[in-house]
């Protein structure tokens, strides 16, 4: 939870492109939201919960599947495997920080075509003129295509089950409320603070360790069951074998 929540607060300046155009044509192009400074944070809120929300849906789905997937296959080892891939994405979201890795974008394009079946609802709800409809708004911004939330899934489709899913989901997005909110009210020394490189490498370099341990965990404990195994077996040979 703490690596996910990490990879929201320094990977949401990767998605200022995009996203933050986004949270801050949401905050200037509507006139309810400007009437003052107040209902203007209240409404970049509700955008952005209604995105997390999406997130922890989704996160939620993914995870379930690997539970039924995990209960189909019924591998003795299974729970190794899924921290073994765990630990693939957690490190390729460090690399994407610390050195900026450019082979996640792929995964956005599986995205693509289910967005444009959903961008035709965001126009209905646009321009936001009460709270039910930023928080509509907010739920369908959480679908649109992005390399790091897709990556962030495959961390939940891995995660073992739907809470588990559902709560990377939901640490990942609180990750990337602070820059969110803070680009769509117009108040960018927060965000400016969090795209510094030396803090984006940094928490690079800790995903990157966090991958690394979540990987050599079960395999550790691999070849510790393999050693016990065998001394084990060794231990309950007949003595009359040892004399041979």
């Amino acid at each position: 939870l703490l690596a996910a929540l990490l990879a929201g607060l320094f990977g949401s300046t990767h998605c200022f492109g995009m996203c933050g155009g986004i949270a801050a044509a949401l905050g200037s192009g509507n006139p309810a939201i400007q009437r003052g400074p107040v209902r203007g944070l209240g409404y970049q809120l509700l955008f952005s919960g209604g995105r997390i929300l999406s997130y922890a849906i989704a996160g939620a789905i993914a995870g379930g599947l690997s539970f039924w997937l995990g209960a189909l296959i019924d591998v003795p080892a299974w729970s190794g495997v899924l921290r073994v891939a765990t630990g693939l994405v957690m490190v390729a979201i460090g690399l994407q920080l610390a050195v900026n890795w450019r082979g996640l974008r792929h995964i956005e394009a599986l995205g693509g075509r289910f967005w444009r079946r959903l961008s035709p609802l965001v126009g209905r709800l646009l321009p936001v003129r009460s709270a039910p409809a930023a928080l509509g708004v907010g739920m369908l911004w959480g679908w649109l295509p992005c390399g790091l939330v897709y990556t962030m899934l495959l961390a939940a489709v891995v995660s073992g089950s739907a809470a588990k899913g559902g709560a990377l989901m939901l640490a990942f997005g609180a990750g990337t409320l602070p820059a969110m909110v803070t680009i769509g009210a117009s108040a960018g020394g927060l965000t400016r603070l969090i795209g510094r490189h030396s803090l984006r490498r940094g928490a690079g370099v800790l995903l990157l360790a966090f991958g690394a341990w979540t990987m050599a965990t079960p395999i550790l404990h691999l070849g510790h069951g393999a050693h016990g195994h065998a001394t084990h077996s060794h231990s309950e040979m007949p003595a009359g074998h040892h004399a041979h």
